[in-house]
């Protein structure tokens, strides 16, 4: 019995050395009606990191909604009881690593009572665009992540950095005397990882 405890801790670091601890982790629902990818940390590049801290955004634009920092979910979202629902708020920042090619991951939070719209922008060139997908009645977790990736991004440093992103409402959630909006959260650490050449 005393060799139970010895044999389970080989057979961690097997399972932890092997590709398995390595492989991408895919949740979809049960209907296959969309596709949330998970991937373990350990297989990026060491000197990867969290771009941007909260802290390093102006959520205050002209020409958009402002914005405010949700710290309970650690996101980037628009006030819909107090902004116009219909209108982008954005939030900008400086790239600061060094000029390269990186792939990009972004983050939004999934909401039941909206499928929200992001833009993400760098210098000139609109690299990402895309819509969250509706978890209304399909059992996923309020304010789950997920995670939308673009490879072979030229960035250089200093570029500016735009996400562009819009609440929505799906008609779905009774609030008051109408529908609840979901405030287009997103997680402001967008992860620039850089390109092996």
């Amino acid at each position: 019995m005393k060799q139970l405890p010895v044999q389970l801790a080989i057979l961690f670091s097997l399972v932890l050395a092997s590709d398995w601890a390595k492989t991408p982790w895919r949740f979809g629902d049960k209907n296959g009606g969309f596709d949330i990818l998970r991937q373990e940390i350990s297989i990026f590049p060491a000197d990867f990191n969290n771009s941007q801290q909260p802290e390093k955004w102006n959520w205050t634009l002209e020409g958009f909604s402002p914005a405010y920092y949700d710290k309970v979910r650690g996101a980037i979202a628009i006030n819909t009881v107090e902004q116009p629902t219909d209108q982008w708020a954005a939030a900008a920042t400086v790239f600061g690593q060094d000029t390269g090619i990186y792939t990009i991951r972004f983050t939004s939070l999934l909401e039941s009572d909206g499928e929200c719209t992001y833009i993400l922008r760098i210098g000139d060139k609109k690299v990402m665009e895309f819509q969250n997908p509706r978890i209304y009645g399909k059992g996923i977790a309020e304010y789950a992540p997920h995670e939308v990736r673009v490879a072979d991004v030229a960035i250089e440093k200093g570029s500016l950095i735009l996400v562009e992103f819009l609440p929505h409402s799906n008609g779905l959630v009774p609030e008051g005397e109408g529908f609840g909006f979901a405030r287009a959260r997103w997680k402001s650490t967008i992860d620039f990882i850089p390109e092996q050449q």
